[in-house]
């Protein structure tokens, strides 16, 4: 029961790395409405945060365990001191670091219609990454198991 969670809560925390990654730039000189977004996909509560406030994701990490599971190549320099990391965290490509940067200009004009793309791109982000995140985490639990 536990590999399942483990399963189906790694694709989701990609899919929101991927959404909170859709825009590598500014758009239209538009600042970030926020640094820090949570939203639950499935059971996992998930959050990406934007370290130095410049609209690009630096990690994306589990709310309960506070454990970063994707995280933007050459952004380690602006992780916090102590943050955990999840033994099969993944960097994330250029694509997904895209999505998953849209959620910080999501705020309240935001349309329904927005809010669900960004949620939608995410979810295929993480349905893409799926099938690694699931070997690494069958590959800890029989070697746990051994």
């Amino acid at each position: 029961m536990k590999w399942l969670l483990t399963i189906f809560l790694r694709p989701l925390l990609i899919a929101l790395a991927t959404l909170v990654m859709g825009c590598q730039s500014l758009p239209q000189g538009a600042r970030p409405a926020n640094a820090l977004y949570c939203d639950n996909f499935m059971v996992y509560g998930m959050c990406a945060r934007d370290m130095n406030r410049d609209g690009e994701v630096d990690y994306v990490y589990f709310e309960e365990s506070e454990q970063a599971f994707m995280y933007r190549p050459g952004a380690e320099r602006l992780f916090p001191r102590g943050l955990d990391m999840h033994p099969c965290a993944t960097p994330m490509d250029e694509d997904v670091v895209a999505t998953t940067s849209r959620v910080f200009f999501v705020d309240e004009e935001t349309t329904l219609l927005e809010k669900s793309d960004i949620r939608g791109s995410l979810m295929l982000k993480y349905m893409a990454a799926l099938p690694e995140i699931t070997a690494c985490n069958l590959r800890r639990e029989k070697n746990e198991d051994e």
